[in-house]
């Protein structure tokens, strides 16, 4: 009997730890397939827009953390043209590299453990979510961010980094310790938290020993949703904040341009600020003096730099894109910018947009072309000679015969203030203002009121490239908002 009992417990036992070995091993698995998931969830969600990406191995950290190596994002979008003169710039110009990416989720293991049945997080609850890359280099001139950070160095981590310099159109790391820095890993970070039905958004390009960028936005959302399913979601941006915090890249850019190019570094200077200015009016925008003078002592010594504020009439994610790209997004913005003791808001105008001569390469060099060849000369660029491009019309109205611009419109100054709700009644006063327009069919469409009548109105909206004319029916009309 005694001996009987013996076996009968040795094999329970051993069905009792093999039970758990596989209890413990599927765990593991569920917990692992998770692991893959969000890694590849978190690459999706970073680099919308990247024709692919590609990771190493996947592994956990003592605290949870996600840990992959070896990222490799491929991008859908042409790269800049390179100097080919400049051998730094051979090899893959089409990519961008991290050495590993760790991702963390809050509770750590308890979040995997709290979603161990579903392996691929379809209906997991995620209130923050932190994407950290390390090592990351590029030949491509894009940041990590895809272009969401605006004009900032890919590399430098510094706003219009090569602006001013006639042989570049950006700079890769070589060329970093060729102006003498000796800069750190190049970090990328994005914290993303939930609550309320308000989503916070911040990034950080951070090259130690050249620059940093801190980038934060407020988004509002129609309903609460986990942060794993906000691509999906609607959003309106609230407000966004640039924050640079220069550590020695603006000297050492303007002494090796200015080498370069074989000018003093004040004319530098002056070219890199003119460079900017142009690029802006590709946008059809221009800033106020104070405003230029603050960017000018940054462009000559660098230090900190603040720009952003919030918007008189929220971004709504179906706009948020082409807002940018066509300048209004500024001009609806309430922005201030920041420099040392100098502070004040920024007053954006609106001007008819001029698209360089040469979209690729450097900017100043595009400036020579359109100035006839000629290097143009501090403070005096002469406007191109050729005429803005016929506008589109996106509609099945007649476009004018003869473009109007909002500097040949009757513009009195609106009796209420940017972001006050206009009905139709009020639209006649409105003439040659920006607007924001909401109608029943379509998403809201940020655009100037041309024309209107007790049945019609006819706005038209900027474009890459030149404006596209809609007509809009007094039935399809919702409301409108005054944006400048």
């Amino acid at each position: 009997m005694g001996r009987k009992a013996t076996r009968s417990a040795g094999g329970r036992l051993r069905w009792i730890v093999l039970a758990g070995v596989l209890a413990i091993g599927g765990t593991a698995w569920f917990v692992y397939a998770q692991a893959q998931r969000f890694a590849a969830r978190s690459l999706s969600h970073v680099f919308t827009g990247a024709r692919d990406t590609t990771m190493g191995r996947v592994w956990f950290d003592p605290n949870g953390d996600i840990v992959v190596s070896d990222i490799l994002v491929y991008l859908s979008t042409p790269t800049l043209a390179p100097d080919a003169t400049s051998a730094s710039f051979a090899g893959d110009t089409n990519t961008l590299r991290f050495e590993r990416m760790r991702v963390r989720a809050p509770g750590g293991w308890a979040f995997y453990l709290r979603n161990l049945l579903d392996t691929k997080l379809a209906n997991a609850q995620l209130l923050e979510w932190h994407i950290a890359f390390e090592g990351f280099t590029t030949r491509a001139g894009f940041d990590p961010s895809l272009g969401t950070l605006g004009p900032i160095g890919a590399m430098s981590a510094s706003p219009f980094e090569a602006e001013g310099c006639s042989r570049h159109a950006f700079f890769v790391r070589e060329e970093l310790s060729a102006m003498g820095l000796d800069a750190g890993p190049a970090q990328f970070e994005l914290t993303l938290r939930e609550a309320d039905s308000r989503v916070e958004t911040r990034m950080v390009l951070n090259t130690p020993g050249a620059s940093r960028l801190q980038y934060d936005r407020v988004e509002t959302l129609a309903a609460p949703t986990s942060l794993l399913q906000i691509d999906k979601a609607a959003t309106s941006t609230v407000s966004e904040r640039w924050d640079i915090s220069d550590q020695g890249f603006v000297r050492a850019r303007n002494a090796f341009c200015a080498k370069q190019d074989q000018i003093d570094e004040p004319t530098f200077v002056a070219r890199h600020v003119m460079s900017v200015q142009r690029l802006l009016e590709t946008r059809g925008l221009q800033a106020d003096a104070q405003t230029v003078a603050a960017y000018r002592d940054f462009a000559t010594n660098g230090g900190q730099l603040a720009f952003g504020g919030t918007y008189a009439t929220p971004l709504h994610s179906s706009e948020r894109a082409q807002a940018r790209l066509n300048g209004s997004a500024l001009l609806r913005m309430a922005a201030r910018l920041e420099h040392g003791s100098q502070q004040g808001d920024v007053q954006f105008s609106g001007t008819t947009p001029r698209p360089l001569a040469t979209a690729d390469g450097a900017t100043f060099a595009a400036m020579t072309k359109e100035n006839g060849g000629t290097m143009p000369s501090v403070g005096n660029v002469s406007a191109p000679k050729s005429a803005i491009p016929a506008s589109p019309v996106a509609s099945d109205a007649t476009a004018p015969a003869k473009p109007q611009y909002a500097s040949s419109l009757p513009s009195a100054t609106p009796a209420m203030a940017p972001g006050g709700r206009l009905d139709w009644d009020d639209l006649p006063a409105m003439q040659g203002h920006m607007l924001q327009v909401f109608t029943m069919h379509n998403a809201p469409r940020t655009a100037m009121l041309i024309s209107v009548d007790a049945n019609e109105a006819h706005v038209r909206a900027r474009m890459p490239g030149g404006f596209a004319d809609y007509r809009i029916t007094r039935e399809a009309f919702l409301r409108a908002t005054l944006i400048q």
